[in-house]
């Protein structure tokens, strides 16, 4: 004779706690993925910091004067040049924002060596060329924007990239983008970032 067991489960407690465990998932997965988002919002205005003050140590060793780039958008060899091979930047994942996508943005050898970062850099002396830039920057981004470590404190010297009609990299904010300004600290706006812009 067989004896029942009376601390066995049957299959309809087995199917409600498998139900419980779903739905507890289902719940604590966005909270997880806001909580990743997050992280990589903390370690883009890491990024942006170390950059400026890469910047900073550049222009203390150059009349003031930072890096001058071709442009805003990439590429940027002469930036990277300039931080990278004179030892004020020793990572090179710095110039990458963390929670971008586009394959021209994120971090590898190959962006890296045709001067693609995921940051766009304000000291440059050509006029924006790149179509996809909002037209904010083509029409009303005065050039050559030459910048000095003594400029307005409140210009933008890096940000996130912002292009027309493509999502920006922080997903949890509407148009979330983070700046540096040449006065040492790091913001982020979360709406249209042309209102911002200096």
């Amino acid at each position: 004779m067989i004896k029942k067991s009376k601390n066995a489960f049957t299959l309809v407690e087995l199917l409600i706690v498998m139900g419980i465990i779903s739905l507890l998932v289902a719940i604590l997965m966005p909270a997880l993925g806001r909580a990743q988002d997050q992280a990589k919002l903390v370690i883009c205005k890491t990024n942006l910091k170390n950059l400026l003050l890469a910047c900073h140590m550049y222009a203390a060793d150059n009349n003031s004067f930072f890096p001058i780039d071709k442009q805003l958008h990439n590429s940027h060899t002469t930036l990277i040049k300039n931080l990278s091979d004179s030892g004020y930047i020793d990572c090179p994942e710095i110039f990458y924002c963390p929670s971008e996508k586009a394959d021209d943005l994120i971090f590898s050898q190959n962006n890296l060596d045709h001067g693609n970062i995921g940051y766009f850099y304000y000291c440059f002396s050509d006029r924006p060329t790149d179509r996809y830039l909002s037209t904010f920057f083509l029409k009303n981004t005065p050039w050559p924007r030459i910048i000095k470590d003594t400029s307005d404190n409140q210009m933008w010297l890096f940000s996130d990239s912002w292009f027309s009609g493509r999502a920006t990299s922080h997903r949890w904010y509407k148009k979330g983008v983070n700046y540096a300004i040449i006065g040492g600290s790091v913001h982020m706006v979360q709406e249209s970032p042309r209102r911002e812009f200096r």
